[in-house]
């Protein structure tokens, strides 16, 4: 994959400021290229920003679990299993449910 992933996505965000998924993605490129704490800030801002992106909580939660952020990582399990219930989303809770188990075994 290339390099100039990231500047584009970016470029992308610059003209549509309030996208989420562009956001959400940005997050994503920067964990792949090894940068996990700007990583962590950014889906940390994107839960604060949006809270009904149910996405955002499972990627944060296992790169703070990686880190080894592990209370961390079980709350941010918990306001998104919330955020679940609220929105519906029974696959997403399901799968957050079964991450928080992950994380919660490794601690």
């Amino acid at each position: 994959m290339s390099t100039d992933r990231l500047p584009q996505l970016r470029a992308l965000l610059a003209e549509e400021t309030g996208d989420l998924f562009l956001r959400y993605a940005i997050a994503l490129e920067l964990k792949r290229l090894g940068d996990t704490d700007q990583a962590i800030a950014d889906l940390e801002q994107l839960v604060r920003d949006a809270p009904h992106h149910i996405a955002t909580y499972h990627q944060l939660a296992l790169l703070l679990a990686e880190v080894g952020r592990t209370h961390d990582a079980l709350h941010v399990c918990d306001v998104g299993l919330l955020q679940c219930t609220v929105a519906g989303d029974r696959k997403a809770r399901a799968e957050l449910q079964e991450l928080r188990h992950a994380i919660a075994d490794e601690a």
